[in-house]
């Protein structure tokens, strides 16, 4: 995995709880740096476009789609208009919030 895209420091999940049944739960996802990024941008602008996004990150349009797209599936971003427009979710403001804790001062 390339150094801009590996979990920050402390963003790694501890050991899940485990449920009724027995079965620990299934660990919460890592936000890579490009993560951070792309939600950090989405949080402060509003909402914009994939390339966009990317321009103003310094990120790879390609890159940035297929993050956007991994975020919308974990309910960290959601399509606004049928013409690809994200925008960060609360989760997402909270999974940033979260992950920030263990970097910043």
């Amino acid at each position: 995995m390339p150094a801009s895209d590996a979990p920050t420091p402390g963003s790694e999940g501890d050991a899940s709880p485990e449920d009724g049944d027995g079965d620990p739960d299934p660990p919460a996802t890592a936000l890579t740096r490009t993560d951070e990024r792309v939600l950090a941008y989405l949080a402060d602008v509003g909402t914009d476009y994939p390339a966009f996004v990317a321009s103003n990150t310094g990120l790879y349009v390609d890159h940035v789609e297929s993050r956007l797209d991994a975020l919308d599936a974990s309910g960290l971003v959601e399509r606004v208009t049928g013409e690809e427009v994200f925008r960060v979710t609360d989760a997402g403001r909270d999974a940033l919030c979260e992950d920030c804790a263990a970097w910043s001062d």
